[in-house]
């Protein structure tokens, strides 16, 4: 199998340039554009990232081995020069912006939706029909994102969706490849809940520490280990929580790579897929978040939990990448579980199975989904998700969910596209 080094990414920089952005791949067109490169650079379709484009945000958005000048295709606009730097603090320090418009648009939606649907209840068995609709709100979702690099250390990123009417951003502050300081909300790479490849970390609970609370986070990288810090206020899915304190949620997490590329330098170790980045290699994490007591900004299945260890095993192998996830909730005493599985059928063809359990198998789900990359920026994808088990959300705090019969299929035909 081919080994990966600097030359064989480069060559992926002859796909056509990248547009897609995700929350969890954590890139946007603009460092397309700074390097005229491939999305399959950093991206093993989108929104996963590969070994590459892991080590990418591990240097704080740029390019990996001290190498980001000579890859920069676009240059940036001086803000002062060099010799400001000497006579410092007397003079401002000079920096430097994109020379480019550092935006993106991210346009997608269901073109077909079919579900059951609960129509009515009774004391018994809901009555449940079968709907089929068509266009069930095409694009109906716009987001604006922004980004770039200002300086030799410092990165911004941020995104505004006009739909719910929201701004998000934060900045990375480089200290030295593989020790990163971000600052804000929507930064952090301890995501929960993340399809596998995203952070190469799975995590079935969601208490979104980077959501709108303001927060920051401290990364730490070598070329086999990551550790990730932070703290944030909790969010909810519409603003932060009343308690408005910058410590509601602290996480840390560890991560150790064997085999594969550096997590650092993005290089070493053999292509498992070449085509898509995903090189042969086996990671195994573990994560504790810490809630306050009373914290209220939580997601319902979290309400009253103060505390949740996690460990996971991801890996890749050929075409194919997994993993496995599991969490304990100490306080509400749930077992929580993913597995979840993809396989390239063509670089442009995924197939994907997972199956998610959480608060003990209350809601158990499988969900199978085959997506296509029509082009580098514009996907096709068919997801079906079906229950196992029948069950009623009633969550409150210090309360599990009870059976019931809420359960339904669903499927959806989605398309999305960015320029």
């Amino acid at each position: 199998m081919k080994k990966i080094t600097f030359a064989s990414i480069a060559s992926l920089c002859m796909v056509p340039a990248a547009m897609f952005w995700s929350q969890d791949s954590q890139a946007i067109p603009a460092f397309a554009r700074k390097y005229q490169t491939s999305c399959y650079t950093c991206h093993s379709g989108f929104p996963t990232r590969n070994a590459f484009g892991e080590a990418f945000r591990n240097n704080g958005y740029r390019w990996p081995g001290g190498d980001d000048e000579e890859f920069t295709k676009q240059e940036q606009l001086k803000i002062g020069t060099d010799g400001w730097k000497k006579v410092f603090p007397e003079s401002p320090w000079p920096s430097d912006i994109p020379n480019f418009g550092p935006l993106a648009v991210w346009v997608r939606g269901n073109l077909v939706n079919y579900s059951e649907q609960v129509n009515s209840r009774t004391t018994g068995k809901a009555t449940v029909q079968q709907t089929f609709n068509y266009g069930n709100g095409p694009l109906g979702a716009t987001s604006l994102f922004f980004g770039g690099t200002l300086g030799d250390n410092l990165s911004v990123l941020g995104t505004y969706d006009p739909t719910a009417g929201l701004a998000r951003g934060h900045f990375v502050w480089a200290f030295q490849p593989g020790l990163n300081l971000s600052v804000g909300n929507f930064f952090s790479d301890f995501n929960f809940g993340n399809a596998i490849g995203t952070n190469n970390a799975v995590n079935p609970q969601n208490p979104v520490p980077n959501g709108l609370g303001t927060g920051a986070e401290l990364v730490y990288t070598r070329e086999r280990m990551k550790i990730t810090a932070g703290l944030t206020e909790a969010g909810t899915a519409g603003a932060p929580t009343n308690t408005n304190s910058f410590d509601d949620i602290r996480y840390v997490r560890a991560k150790y790579k064997f085999g594969g590329a550096g997590l650092l330098s993005g290089a070493g170790g053999t292509y498992g897929n070449e085509f898509v980045g995903l090189d042969n290699h086996i990671a195994v994490g573990a994560s504790l978040v810490s809630m306050k007591p009373g914290v209220t900004g939580l997601n319902a299945p979290h309400l009253g939990e103060t505390l949740i260890p996690s460990v996971d095993v991801t890996g890749n192998y050929g075409d194919f990448t997994g993993g496995v996830a599991y969490s304990k909730d100490q306080d509400l005493g749930y077992n929580n579980y993913v597995i979840q599985t993809g396989y390239f059928i063509y670089p442009w063809l995924k197939a994907a199975v997972n199956y998610t359990s959480l608060q003990d198998g209350l809601n158990p789900a499988i969900a199978s989904s085959i997506t296509a990359w029509l082009r580098a920026n514009a996907s096709l994808a068919l997801t079906w998700t079906h229950p196992t088990r029948e069950f009623t959300y009633t969550q409150a705090t210090n309360a599990k969910p009870v059976a019931g019969d809420t359960a339904i299929d669903i499927v959806t035909l989605a398309v999305g596209f960015a320029l």
